[in-house]
């Protein structure tokens, strides 16, 4: 089962596999992940069947986003994976009134919503300092949290929410 996601005309198709419930970071259960990005004629990129997050990863993503959603971040967190292919950095709502940067802010827009950015490293023979980096607005959190419950069995496919994003084509089984 994908996810599929519009990130402003980068089609986002992400697909996790072989979850297993794991107690702690010592569980080594290793997630299948199928992970694409394309864009026009310049952008074509695709990782399949890699080995890139454990089952605790996935968890502690998922805690982290719905954390985020919840407003139960208040500083900018990132995350780092075992495998150094994604870092994950989660941006708290954010009051622009108490920011240096802005001398003035239109009513009804003082609040900044919290998004978080996933970066996706390059390689090149080996890691490199080149990465592209999806901006997850408060939907496209949303529809991750709901794939990855559905990823790691607290929701199944019957689910309302999972029924409306199958309807939408944005998990596409």
């Amino acid at each position: 089962m994908w996810l599929n996601l519009d990130m402003e005309g980068i089609t986002f198709r992400l697909q996790i596999r072989n979850y297993i419930p794991t107690f702690d970071e010592t569980d080594s259960n290793w997630c299948r992940v199928d992970l694409s990005l394309r864009s026009g004629d310049w952008l074509n990129y695709l990782l399949k069947d890699d080995e890139l997050l454990f089952s605790y990863e996935v968890d502690t993503l998922l805690e982290s986003l719905e954390n985020l959603l919840n407003d139960k971040i208040e500083i900018i967190q990132e995350t780092e994976c075992i495998e150094p292919d994604f870092k994950f950095i989660f941006h708290p709502k954010t009051d622009l009134r108490n920011d240096p940067r802005y001398i003035f802010i239109q009513k009804g827009y003082e609040i900044e919503d919290g998004f978080m950015e996933w970066n996706i490293i390059f390689w090149n023979g080996g890691i490199t300092d080149n990465f592209i980096s999806i901006h997850f607005d408060r939907q496209d959190i949303t529809n991750l949290v709901c794939y990855l419950n559905l990823v790691v069995g607290k929701i199944d496919i019957h689910d309302e929410k999972v029924d409306h994003l199958i309807n939408k084509g944005t998990i596409i089984i």
